[in-house]
């Protein structure tokens, strides 16, 4: 193990530490563990539990439990890359899928009095840089021939 992979197993347990300090960022750590797990069936009562009424009202535990059930399908399992930043009540992540090289934003957010339900969580696919629409843009290009019209950008 070199001294740069050393320095970056120690930030993420450090990362893990903060989260765990956190009521959002416990309430991640569960969801994402039972999401890890493909239990979808104890996802769907940690959802109905976990979430505030208005959350339920705006998408049913039903609808939440679909989505997460075809993101898990599409990706696989993940991981945590990087804690960006954790509040007692809010924790934003960026997470590592399985399947992809892709790279995952998550924000959640639970209310301040107890039992500290779920307020908000968004999980979304981060935009590519510019150079790395590039690179697949030449990579694509690269593999076909062409790149059915479009130039890279630079």
């Amino acid at each position: 193990m070199t001294e740069q992979d050393k320095q970056e197993a120690d930030k993420l347990a450090m990362d893990k530490l903060a989260l765990r300090k956190s009521q959002a960022g416990m309430r991640f750590i569960a969801q994402m563990h039972i999401y890890n797990g493909g239990d979808f069936g104890r996802l769907d009562s940690f959802i109905r539990d976990s979430y505030h009424d208005d959350m339920l009202e705006a998408q049913s535990a039903i609808e939440r439990n679909q989505i997460l059930m075809a993101m898990h399908e599409a990706i696989g399992r993940v991981k945590v890359k990087q804690v960006v930043g954790t509040h007692e009540h809010q924790a934003i992540v960026v997470m590592e899928a399985e399947k992809t090289d892709k790279f995952y934003y998550v924000e959640m957010k639970v209310e301040e009095d107890y039992p500290h339900k779920i307020t908000y969580f968004s999980l979304q696919k981060m935009q590519e840089s510019e150079n790395e629409s590039q690179r697949h843009e030449e990579h694509k290009e690269g593999e076909n021939g062409q790149n059915d019209g479009h130039k890279p950008t630079k």
